[in-house]
């Protein structure tokens, strides 16, 4: 049986609030996958733009590997905390981090360690456990399906920041998720639910 525990790794200011980051662990017979791994430092320019508020203890360590949603800063701080463990990115997302998109800092994607196996589009990565491509909130944005006995369960990072924008299906990431008609996690949201289109 496969179990997803939601952990809070970051809080960030947006939208005149702090805002949670939620991370997940999937228990997997092959191991623990960790889905974005949060923050476990700041910048100065982040300090200014977004007051981030780390919270490294709380990002699980003993996983097999490591999925990034996206590639922005409150997703994959805490990737340099796995030299060596498979970290698996859609190719596009990080040809374009690699380029100098804003919301990331490269020294947090490119570290010494670093093992992204890249992804074009939708793919495989444990038996049970899928990736889809869910452009949108970043071209290269992919979304977690996790088989569990209850049904699929979608991991969905940034696909939407609310489950109100998830259900105005604007993007091809949110028709996607939307199409799964599954329980969903966001990145922003402390609990799960199956999104409705509004």
């Amino acid at each position: 049986m496969r179990v997803i525990e939601a952990h809070l790794v970051a809080s960030v200011h947006a939208y005149g609030a702090l805002q949670p980051v939620f991370a997940w662990t999937i228990d997997h017979p092959d191991g623990r996958v960790l889905v974005d791994t949060g923050m476990i430092d700041s910048t100065p320019e982040l300090d200014l733009a977004w007051g981030p508020v780390p919270y490294p203890d709380a990002i699980p360590r003993d996983v097999v590997a490591v999925i990034n949603t996206h590639l922005d800063f409150d997703h994959c701080g805490g990737n340099r905390l796995f030299p060596g463990v498979p970290i698996h990115v859609q190719a596009r997302e990080l040809a374009d981090v690699r380029t100098g998109r804003k919301d990331t800092v490269a020294e947090w994607v490119d570290f010494a360690g670093a093992a992204y196996v890249e992804h074009d589009g939708d793919a495989d990565v444990l038996d049970g456990i899928r990736l889809l491509l869910a452009p949108g909130h970043t071209d290269g944005h992919q979304v977690v399906v996790v088989d569990t006995p209850e049904g699929p369960n979608v991991l969905g990072g940034d696909v939407a920041y609310s489950f109100r924008e998830l259900g105005t299906g604007a993007t091809e990431g949110q028709r996607r998720v939307l199409e799964l008609g599954a329980l969903t996690w966001l990145s922003h949201v402390a609990r799960p639910k199956v999104p409705e289109r509004r």
